[in-house]
């Protein structure tokens, strides 16, 4: 007896059923893909924030920050950068290194045995910090994610912001910029206090600055959530122009926050910190007129070094930046 197989226009409808199914569930796919590098993304925050409650408990509730019992210079040139390894050789213990963002939270890895891997979020561009020196240093003798002849640096190998613990342009009272802010986070900060986050949309290599940024646009800028007048129903603003203010690893859609009492959340505004404090700005003074206003907005100026926390309350969640990478 002749079997009987597909005819040609069988094997056509197969084909096209089969093509109708991937076209239905390949969205779905994605975003199960971006929840599930969202999630994985929110338990490095998480054990991070664990890394810093460990470290505090050793270091009398003080979060890290490198350089807080010396004189420090606060990079090359006095901005959030990447360190100039040159200067100062890893590993050289009679000198200080040039500080940036990635000095303090590489403290976790020397002191707290938080592997680098934990510092990059699978959502985002960054790569782990391999450790790889000319000196043919262990990685925890080294000071930062990068430098010495290598190519990494703190900009590609940190995912995460976190809240500035140097004085940058704070000249109250007058000193070296790269000390110890006064306002540097502690494990004394209320449960609403932001000390880490996504990274920063303000320093995102990716985005640039636009504040006329349109609905069609936004994912490709930067910019204040900028609400104009205190609106009386906050859940009415335009969706993008939340989505402008927020990290770039998540489609802007929000970010994960990590919180000065150790628990983490997916935010989706960034505008989630004391009395709604916009969490990668600054107050635009230290005692804002319109409270609610000016702690959403919130201010970056032309040079991330003119900004610095203004209060106990402010957080401003930073990153390093690359030296070519302009501010507005």
């Amino acid at each position: 007896m002749k079997k009987k197989g597909f005819t040609l226009i069988e094997l056509l409808v197969v084909i096209a059923i089969i093509a109708m199914l991937l076209a239905i569930l390949m969205p779905a796919l994605n975003k199960v893909k971006k929840i599930a590098a969202r999630v994985v993304c929110g338990t490095n925050l998480k054990g991070l924030g664990t890394a810093q409650t460990v470290y505090a408990n050793d270091y009398r509730g003080e979060y890290v920050v490198q350089g807080s019992k010396t004189n420090p210079t606060w990079s090359t040139d006095g901005s959030i950068n990447y360190w100039a390894i040159a200067t100062v050789p890893w590993g050289d213990s009679t000198q200080t290194p040039e500080l940036t963002i990635g000095t303090s939270l590489y403290m976790l890895v020397r002191e707290a045995d938080v592997s680098p891997k934990s510092f990059v979020c699978p959502a985002g561009s960054e790569k782990v910090f391999d450790g790889k020196n000319t000196n043919m240093l262990d990685i925890t003798q080294l000071w930062d994610f990068g430098g010495d002849g290598s190519t990494q640096n703190p900009t590609n190998s940190v995912s995460y912001s976190y809240h500035q613990p140097y004085r940058g342009g704070d000249t109250t009272p007058a000193g070296n910029n790269g000390k110890k802010s006064k306002y540097a986070a502690s494990d004394t900060r209320s449960a609403s206090f932001a000390m880490m986050a996504d990274k920063s949309p303000f320093f995102d290599a990716k985005l640039s600055f636009n504040t006329s940024a349109t609905q069609s646009d936004f994912t490709n800028f930067r910019a204040p959530l900028n609400l104009g007048a205190v609106p009386t129903d906050w859940t009415s603003i335009d969706k993008w122009k939340v989505g402008v203010a927020n990290a770039q690893p998540h489609d802007r859609d929000g970010q994960n926050v990590m919180y000065a009492d150790g628990h983490n959340a997916y935010e989706t505004r960034s505008d989630v910190g004391t009395k709604n404090d916009n969490i990668y700005t600054t107050w635009e003074t230290a005692t804002p007129g319109t409270v609610e206003k000016s702690w959403r907005i919130g201010a970056m100026g032309s040079t991330p070094q003119g900004c610095f926390p203004k209060s106990q309350d402010d957080s401003f969640l930073v990153n390093d930046k690359l030296p070519t990478q302009t501010f507005p």
